[in-house]
């Protein structure tokens, strides 16, 4: 009840940063605004009857010029090649300079200038992601298409940094590139313009391979709900993985292809191919490396883990988000992906992610476990342990408050766990349901057979502004 209460009187804001997230993910996805969905989409859609049309005024203007032709005849067909030329050659540098763009604004978005800054940074993110996803799950559209992108893109990134300084890539450039990597200069850093920005451009062009006109007719048969809950075949699964992958392989080469050089410097000219051939060599290699080895891995696990994070399917299980590692796990053994990506992302997140809602048993003076419940939020990556979340309490005798401390939870208090459960179901009945019913104003119904919850979902806490900086410093204390 008293969560109806809080949300009652509070004011609708926004964090500068939640707004730069939304600004983020509009450009992404937008229903009612240019986007680079909608450049993407119009691409597959529109792809072989533009180049048909583009190919048949190339051959009737060649045509025109081989025979004896009047001069307007040959001025006519030049014109309507060029036009449609020029016209394709401008949709191709749209596209471009809007991918360019919004890979730079998440990179800043989500690395600092110390790495600390950058973990802090890309926690953020990745919670403020969750938390807000979970009140659009009935925007499948735009969870598809904004959020599944943006957070497997910058999980992507986390993981390029975590193997680079693992050493467990070992490309000579890239090792070199990533020792000599200068934040505070990242238009000179090789680092981020050779490596990270084509790394999060490579991401967005294999998420939106799925728009590939075949892909999506396997998908349809499986939609009549309008939802992304499709269960596909294991025939179908590899012919729609092969049409995603021809999608993006076909937008890259296509619907991107190979930026032209402006200016009249022969040097410059030469350089600036090089460097287009260097990109879309790299491009190529991400799209189609094999996700069983550790290249196609760094692409892959990430977009496994984020299908299962984000809402966005009926099977969605919030409760069971923790098991995402163990999933992975489970892909590893049959094969599927290279394990050490598996292993460093459980070591980065730990079993419970960034924004996901803890109950658990805060300790008395005393240090004995109290016989109540607060609430935390999961709020930094690398835990000590993986079953034991760094996370920001933001209750206090089930009162909701912003200005709380850090806490490392460990298992025995934590109500995910059956043994911190076990410890008040000792706790009378009536006790039980006071607790719930400080929490939820219809808990009798929503908990008949489970007084006590596994969890919390915080997307209500967090839709207040004073409630949405949950990674500003504070104490930390064991818990």
């Amino acid at each position: 009840m008293f969560m109806e209460l809080f949300l009652s009187v509070a004011v609708s804001k926004q964090t500068v940063f939640l707004r730069h997230i939304e600004q983020l993910l509009a450009q992404f996805y937008h229903p009612q605004q240019s986007c680079y969905y909608v450049l993407a989409e119009a691409f597959f859609r529109l792809q072989q009857e533009q180049q048909h049309a583009l190919h048949l005024a190339e051959q009737d203007w060649l045509l025109a010029q081989k025979a004896p032709q009047k001069p307007d005849v040959l001025k006519k067909t030049r014109a309507i090649f060029t036009d449609l030329q020029y016209a394709d050659e401008k949709l191709r540098l749209q596209r471009w300079s809007a991918l360019r763009q919004l890979a730079e604004n998440l990179l800043q978005l989500s690395d600092g200038i110390q790495q600390s800054e950058t973990l802090t940074l890309s926690s953020r993110l990745f919670g403020s992601l969750l938390l807000t996803a979970l009140s659009k799950k009935r925007k499948t559209a735009l969870l598809e298409f904004a959020y599944k992108p943006c957070y497997r893109a910058l999980l992507t990134l986390r993981l390029l940094d975590d193997l680079l300084q693992q050493q467990i890539i070992k490309e000579p450039e890239w090792q070199n590139w990533y020792q000599q990597r200068n934040p505070a200069e990242p238009d000179n850093c090789p680092y981020r313009q050779q490596l990270q920005l084509p790394l999060v451009m490579a991401c967005v062009i294999q998420h939106l391979g799925q728009l590939h006109l075949d892909a999506q007719a396997i998908l349809a048969k499986h939609d009549h709900t309008n939802t992304t809950d499709r269960a596909l075949s294991p025939e179908e699964r590899v012919q729609y993985l092969a049409f995603s992958q021809q999608g993006s392989l076909n937008f890259l080469s296509t619907g991107l292809g190979v930026l032209p050089y402006r200016g009249n410097s022969k040097d410059e000219r030469e350089q600036h191919q090089q460097q287009q051939l260097k990109l879309m060599t790299l491009l190529e290699r991400f799209i189609k490396a094999p996700p069983h080895t550790l290249l196609g891995s760094l692409f892959k696990v990430p977009q496994a883990y984020t299908s299962v994070i984000l809402p966005g399917r009926n099977r969605y299980n919030y409760e069971a988000l923790p098991k995402a590692p163990l999933l992975l796990r489970e892909a590893v053994r049959r094969a599927e992906y290279d394990g050490r990506l598996v292993d460093r992302i459980f070591r980065m997140q730990g079993i419970f992610p960034q924004g996901y809602g803890i109950v658990y048993t805060p300790l008395g003076d005393d240090s004995k476990p109290q016989p109540k419940y607060e609430f935390a939020v999961v709020n930094s990556l690398y835990p000590e342990k993986p079953e034991q979340p760094r996370c920001r309490v933001v209750s206090r005798n089930q009162q909701y408050r912003n200005t709380g401390y850090d806490i490392t939870l460990s298992a025995e208090l934590n109500l995910y766990f059956k043994p911190a459960r076990d410890r008040l179901k000792t706790l009378p009945e009536r006790r039980l349901r006071e607790l719930l019913n400080v929490l939820y104003q219809d808990g009798d119904a929503l908990f008949d057979r489970k007084l006590l919850p596994h969890c919390w979902q915080a997307d209500n806490f967090f839709s207040v502004a004073e409630n949405q900086n949950l990674w500003q410093s504070a104490e930390r204390r064991q818990n």
